[in-house]
């Protein structure tokens, strides 16, 4: 039996973290993009913990802002939580440059452009989207989590392309294409990916190559933009902003 399941001593600040674990694995639960039922039984199995518990613990997230319950019991995000999340992001430099260099991709390609980050060991996060204007297009993920093994942005962040280079996916049983190059930091360090997907049934060899040169250079001078070594891009697309 771990620590956290053992009766707490009210000097050892055990109890306390217990309570904060599950407060934060109910937020998460409110969270979670692919969530499909957030009442309150939905987060109660979600997180294995009683009904009463969670109850109590979304009526103290509520109380602070972090969540809301909807008139049909289901629970979303509140606004103390949405302004935590625009806070975030408006003091992150990367998502704030990448906004002209995104906007700009997707009207170069015509697709969905966006702006990926290692989330954890083995995950991407969609940190930013911007969608093209075409009909039919690929969905927009901010937010999400797709593997990083197998994919484009995986690739990208993991440096499996070289600077100023874009590594192209097609997983199995995916109809989309993806193209991503990687975004470097001051140091040389591989901070973000931008790519583009694309769906695979329109998109021709000549297309993917273009979209290669296309978000070779918007990474090119998004590096550029983060302070990366001129050195490191001495092998990357040519172009200015």
């Amino acid at each position: 039996m771990s620590e956290f399941e053992k009766g707490s001593d009210p000097g050892s600040g055990v109890g306390a973290t217990r309570s904060v674990d599950r407060a934060l694995r109910v937020l998460i639960a409110v969270l979670e993009p692919d969530a499909q039922d957030t009442s309150l039984s939905g987060i109660a199995r979600a997180t294995e913990l009683s009904p009463s518990t969670a109850s109590r613990l979304l009526a103290t997230l509520s109380t602070h802002g972090l969540v809301s319950r909807d008139p049909d019991g289901r629970y979303r995000t509140g606004v103390r939580m949405k302004q935590i999340a625009a806070e975030s992001l408006r003091d992150d430099p990367l998502y704030e440059a990448s906004g002209p260099h995104l906007a700009q991709l997707a009207a170069e390609t015509g697709e969905t452009a966006s702006l990926g980050i290692a989330a954890e060991p083995a995950a991407v996060l969609y940190l930013r989207q911007v969608a093209s204007d075409r009909q039919v297009q690929t969905k927009v993920w901010t937010g999400r989590t797709i593997p990083r093994e197998g994919t484009a942005l995986g690739a990208a962040l993991d440096g499996l392309a070289e600077p100023g280079t874009a590594h192209v996916s097609r997983r199995a049983g995916s109809d989309v294409v993806a193209v991503a190059s990687a975004v470097y930091g001051p140091y040389g360090e591989v901070i973000g990916a931008i790519s583009v997907n694309s769906p695979e049934f329109r998109t021709t060899d000549d297309e993917i190559a273009s979209f290669r040169a296309a978000v070779s250079k918007r990474a090119v001078l998004l590096s550029r933009a983060m302070g990366a070594p001129p050195t490191l891009l001495t092998r990357a697309a040519t172009g200015t902003a």
